[in-house]
């Protein structure tokens, strides 16, 4: 037979109870901030937009690649700012998306050649790319908020009444506290 032992849960901090949570919307972000970098990198430069809007859009779209990484960098060593940047990502990114679905309703290819008409099947696939894109922006908006909330604790009881009296079969002792811990005292110990 082998002892285990167990840890008391108010050894293990309160932090330490969502790590898992903080983790998968890292995660998640790393997925979104890639294909963020990678749409930003090389298909983008490719697009039909004028050269000066182009060089805006490609700069702002750097700087919100970079975003995702740092708050995915925030959310893994549990800083206090790294919610609050999860969620402007999510804003902007959510935003983007529906931008992204309007131009496809009014017939623009966002992501497609300029001499290049926008076909069915290319509207397809970039409909599903925002879809995945808005549903992972959610997914890690909603648990980085969730990881980085304290844990969920049941408050103390508090009563404005006196501590409880237990009656004890002692010889001196008549009436004890039963809210008074017992010290370095040991039930049926003898003592000289």
């Amino acid at each position: 037979m082998s002892a285990t032992t167990s840890i008391p849960a108010a050894a293990v901090p309160a932090h330490a109870l969502r790590r898992g949570t903080r983790g998968f919307a890292a995660v998640v972000l790393f997925l979104t901030g890639s294909i963020v970098s990678a749409i930003t990198l090389f298909v983008l430069p490719a697009s039909a937009i004028a050269r000066i809007p182009l060089t805006i859009l490609i700069v702002l779209a750097v700087v919100f690649a970079i975003a995702h990484f740092v708050a995915m960098y925030g959310l893994i060593r549990r800083r206090d700012w790294a919610a609050p940047l999860t969620l402007y990502v999510v804003a902007i990114g959510l935003g983007l998306a529906a931008f992204g679905g309007l131009t496809l309703l009014t017939g623009f290819d966002p992501l497609g050649r300029p001499d290049a008409e926008a076909a069915l099947a290319s509207r397809i696939q970039i409909v599903g790319l925002l879809t995945w894109l808005a549903g992972s922006w959610i997914v890690a908006g909603r648990f980085a908020v969730r990881g980085m909330a304290p844990p969920d604790r049941t408050p103390e009881p508090t009563s404005d009444v006196a501590p409880a009296s237990v009656v004890v079969s002692h010889p001196r002792v008549t009436v004890a506290d039963a809210t008074r811990t017992r010290v370095g005292l040991r039930p049926n110990s003898a003592s000289a």
